[in-house]
């Protein structure tokens, strides 16, 4: 019974939260046309603030100097000396807090839409994976910059990983290069924020493969105005060097981004580093087990083709988004040469194939093909598609 009752509520919670995402989605509709509305690319706007981020990294690179004695003075020449360096460090600064808002948002829709369990469940996966290494990144930039907050991250950062259990100090050792902050801890933290996102790439094939036609990229329009709101942080937030830094004193300001320093932040607000890992722990671990909590009603069913209507036109091999149906030469007495086949571990039950057929030739148990097709020209008749 309790079982069933957490089951309700929050299949309720979800059942609320997936209205308000579709009136806020009507509501862009009226601002910025079906065409261009931002929230049916909400996987494809990260990707600008990506490519903003490779761009301004490498021109950042170009100039920096990873030892204790020259980080600091290397950023400082990039913002005074070099002709818009500021403006290079300011949009690198903002664009990764724009993709990592971006990536929740994105997460946060498909949740809402449950559009993460079974056949999704491979994007769901290498989704938590891809927040979990920009999160890293983001943290190994801010201790580049190398001021005085830097220096205070670095050394939050280390007894934070000192606090877990066996394996902390190795990893304190691995980020340092040993005992103390040296040179080496520099030049090991720009390894790791160069190879980070270098990895990304791979992530987002993975992340996209079981997809036919992922939206990887924006309109024109909107990426248009994802960079002049960027120019415009950068303009009316400019990116500042801070204090000096200094090992031998170190300050005790820490310039809290929560997007990119939970723990630290936890630590530095009165929380232990144990509470502050349990709660980094748990979320990740609880997005990856998010699929597994409810399983979907109709498991386990999947389209059919019914083989006397099929006239093998293929338009449902090419609507279907999950790569689900196959094309084959048919081996009956018909005057058809090809029929549709429907690999089961791949079918999502959505009936975008019954949509697709116009000989009813295809149907899916929960639905019959008359009810998907009353309710199509019912949503056009209405307005609502």
């Amino acid at each position: 019974m309790l079982r069933q009752a957490i089951s309700e509520g929050y299949q309720g919670a979800i059942d609320q939260s997936r209205r308000l995402t579709i009136a806020v989605e009507k509501i862009l509709n009226v601002t910025f046309t079906q065409k261009y509305n931002p929230f049916y690319y909400h996987g494809a706007l990260p990707n600008f603030f990506l490519w903003v981020l490779f761009v301004t990294g490498l021109l950042l690179f170009a100039y920096f100097n990873p030892t204790l004695q020259g980080a600091y003075p290397s950023i400082q020449y990039i913002t005074t000396q070099i002709p818009s360096g500021a403006l290079f460090r300011a949009m690198h600064r903002y664009a990764a807090d724009g993709m990592m808002i971006f990536v929740l948002l994105h997460f946060v829709r498909v949740w809402f839409t449950d559009r993460y369990r079974e056949y999704r469940i491979l994007p769901w996966i290498t989704g938590v994976i891809l927040i979990s290494v920009l999160f890293l990144a983001g943290m190994t930039g801010y201790m580049l910059v190398w001021n005085d907050s830097a220096v205070s991250m670095m050394y939050i950062t280390t007894h934070f990983l000192e606090g877990f259990p066996v394996i902390g100090p190795a990893m304190a050792n691995l980020l340092l290069g040993g005992t103390l902050i040296t040179d080496f801890s520099l030049t090991r933290v720009l390894f790791l924020h160069l190879a980070i996102p270098s990895s990304m790439l791979f992530l987002l094939w993975w992340h996209y493969l079981r997809i036919t036609r992922p939206v990887t990229d924006a309109p024109l329009v909107l990426n248009l105005m994802l960079f002049g709101g960027l120019l415009l942080a950068c303009g009316l937030y400019p990116v500042t060097m801070g204090t000096a830094p200094s090992l031998a004193h170190p300050g005790n300001t820490l310039n809290i981004d929560w997007l990119y320093m939970l723990p630290q932040g936890l630590i530095v607000n009165g929380y232990g580093i144990q509470a502050a890992w349990a709660i980094l722990l748990a979320i990740p671990i609880g997005m990856l087990l998010l699929p597994y909590i409810q399983k979907k009603q109709f498991r386990g069913q999947y389209a059919h083709v019914v083989s006397d209507n099929c006239t093998g036109c293929s338009l449902c091999f090419h609507d279907c988004p999950y790569e689900a149906i196959e094309m084959v030469d048919r081996d009956d007495d018909t005057k058809f040469k090809r029929i549709a086949i429907v690999d089961a571990g791949r079918c999502a039950n959505c009936g975008l194939c019954v949509g697709a057929c116009a000989f009813k030739a295809i149907e899916i148990p929960r639905m019959p093909t008359d009810r998907v097709l009353s309710e199509i020209q019912a949503a056009l008749a209405g307005g609502t598609v």
